[in-house]
């Protein structure tokens, strides 16, 4: 949900990494700018703003950001 105070949005937001939590079966959400994507998938990612929790999630093609 988001924060409709943050002014930060624009400048804090970072990419994130989704996982099942093997303990709690929760969706998480790590924070990681560079990791291993499946080549020829698309793949859904998260953007989180680091200052209000916003979440926004994109579709990325692997491939097209190697070009």
């Amino acid at each position: 949900m988001k924060n409709n105070g943050c002014s930060k949005c624009n400048e804090t937001t970072r990419q994130g990494k989704a996982y099942i939590d093997q303990e709690t079966g929760l969706l998480c959400v790590s924070l990681e700018e560079k990791y291993d994507k499946p080549e020829g998938l698309k793949v859904l990612v998260p953007f989180v703003c680091t200052n209000c929790g916003t979440t926004t999630w994109k579709t990325i093609d692997a491939l097209e950001n190697e070009k």
